[in-house]
């Protein structure tokens, strides 16, 4: 949850056209698509956030394909997942049971707690997407190359503990 209370200055710029460029252009990165859609781009988080809450009360396995589809309708299809109907498509598209997903959305409490993921997320230095925390202390965010990963991996292998350079000073790919 990037934006929990809608921001109208949310639009498709140049820095997340230049950010979503670079991810596209990594190997084995997602399919990033420059939006290019008549919705308006997505300008609060809340609505996807308690749908992924929603979602994960179904299941380990809902909850993955929920999310794998929500990251596909919005960086690929390019659907504004700010619109609880875009969300609600996803989430029916994506298998779940659609009666226990209205209720558990409709139960209440849901804002509460994505508010509290944010709050530990951005606690943890988690500031974009995609992230990846490691051992609860590592935080590697944005799309680093998969050099990073490796590095990280193989000195927990090597060591196990992580290594002792900060993530933005990990290796690139030249």
């Amino acid at each position: 949850m990037l934006r929990p209370e809608p921001d109208p200055t949310a639009v498709f710029n140049d820095y997340r056209k230049n950010h979503w460029t670079n991810a596209d252009s990594q190997p084995d990165s997602g399919d990033f698509t420059l939006w290019e859609s008549e919705e308006e781009f997505p300008n609060c988080s809340m609505p996807s956030a308690e749908a992924g809450l929603a979602a994960r009360f179904q299941g380990p396995e809902e909850w993955e394909k929920f999310h794998d589809n929500l990251l596909a309708a919005f960086f690929t299809e390019n659907r504004n997942i700010s619109n609880p109907e875009v969300v609600s498509d996803v989430a029916e598209k994506s298998g779940l049971d659609m009666d226990r997903y209205r209720d558990t959305l409709e139960s209440g409490g849901l804002k509460e707690k994505a508010v509290k993921e944010y709050m530990e997320a951005t606690n943890l230095g988690i500031t974009g997407i995609p992230s990846v925390v490691v051992n609860d202390r590592a935080v590697m965010v944005g799309a680093v190359p998969a050099e990073q990963y490796k590095y990280v991996i193989d000195s927990i292998l090597e060591t196990g503990d992580l290594p002792g350079r900060a993530p933005d000073e990990l290796p690139v790919s030249d």
